[in-house]
């Protein structure tokens, strides 16, 4: 079976960070520049890549085809500027026109399958519409698997905005009911874990804070949400922190709903104060 123009490096390098990542192996994520803004221009630059050793651009980059920027007012906002996709590192700039909170996340999807085809056991990766359409005829033992990640920060222009955003309502998201901006070491925030817009409850939530390439224990945290998906942080100390979570859902059996495995990771600055 050819293989679709729409299996882009970008679906191969998500799944690639997909699986790593539930192998703990390398950690995606989005760094902005600064989380709090002041002042007339409200630019912020923000790099995302795909590491080892947290906000160090030591593997590749992130492929920014599903970037998805909610402003303070809800409404959808596009990146001023993709200034470079290379190697290492993706960026770009985004301009804050609002006073409030903005959620920048970077989503992804596809399709994982294998199948067998005369006896052989193929394999096929891609969006699932395109799966849909390259489909053998004949192609047996049919085992897919979706897979689908969100990976966030927030920033905010003058003040953070009160309100929580709205869920979207899909796949891993994680909703602050603090300010997830201008926090300092101390501070406790409050979070709520949703998958498909409910609860998730008796999540692993990992908390990791950057600079361990300096370091030889990583000093991972590991939290767990309750009946309402809710936990709560309390921040040790200043620095840059990655927040991650991964979300398996069983397939029973061939032919019935697939197997899905989701991730969610989030960049949250702390100051000292």
């Amino acid at each position: 079976m050819q293989k679709s123009p729409l299996k882009t490096r970008a679906l191969i390098a998500t799944a690639a960070t997909l699986a790593s990542f539930s192998a703990a192996a390398h950690h995606p994520w989005l760094l902005p520049s600064q989380t709090l803004v002041d002042g007339k221009e409200g630019v912020v630059a923000i790099d995302a890549a795909a590491t080892e050793d947290l906000f160090e651009f030591d593997t590749r980059g992130l492929p920014l085809d599903g970037l998805a920027i909610t402003a303070p007012d809800g409404s959808n906002v596009a990146p001023t500027a993709v200034n470079t996709t290379s190697r290492h590192r993706s960026s770009f700039e985004l301009t804050l026109t609002q006073p409030g909170t903005y959620r920048i996340a970077n989503l992804s999807q596809g399709v994982m399958v294998s199948y067998k085809q005369g006896g052989e056991t193929k394999r096929f990766r891609g969006t699932a519409e395109a799966w849909e359409k390259e489909r053998p005829e004949k192609a047996e033992d049919v085992r897919v698997t979706k897979f689908a990640s969100r990976v966030e920060t927030f920033v905010a222009r003058e003040k953070p905005s009160d309100k929580p955003f709205a869920p979207a309502g899909q796949g891993l998201e994680l909703i602050p009911l603090d300010a997830p901006v201008d926090l300092s070491d101390g501070d406790r925030t409050r979070f709520r874990l949703l998958f498909d817009g409910q609860p998730l409850a008796d999540a692993a939530v990992s908390l990791l804070r950057g600079g361990n390439r300096y370091r030889y224990k990583m000093g991972e945290l590991t939290l767990k949400s309750d009946a309402k998906g809710e936990f709560s942080v309390a921040w040790p100390e200043a620095g840059r922190y990655w927040l991650g979570v991964s979300h398996n859902t069983p397939a029973e059996a061939v032919n019935l709903p697939p197997l899905r495995r989701l991730s969610y990771s989030a960049t949250l600055e702390v100051r000292p104060k």
